[in-house]
């Protein structure tokens, strides 16, 4: 579910593990921009429409470092990101 695109699409990747263990993870999603979200920013919906899409890199670098916290990613804390 994405809540600003609609229709939406998923991409998802079935990772295994050393001991064979199988687990889905979303790399991405896409889809049409709400027509909401165009008149809430002041853009005419009736003329322009729009398509996002985002991909989930981070969701690999989780996996490879065995990173548990996804938002460690983000908060620019130096003693972390150094590690990598």
């Amino acid at each position: 579910f994405f809540p600003f695109t609609e229709p939406s699409a998923e991409v998802d990747l079935l990772l295994l593990d050393k001991a064979g263990n199988e687990t889905w993870v979303e790399m991405g999603g896409c889809g049409m921009v709400d027509p909401n979200v165009f008149d809430a920013v002041g853009i005419d919906s009736e003329k322009y429409t729009g398509w996002a899409f985002g991909f989930g890199i981070e969701r690999l670098a989780m996996r490879k470092y065995n990173i548990t916290d996804i938002r460690l990613l983000f908060e620019n804390d130096l003693r972390f990101l150094s590690q990598f």
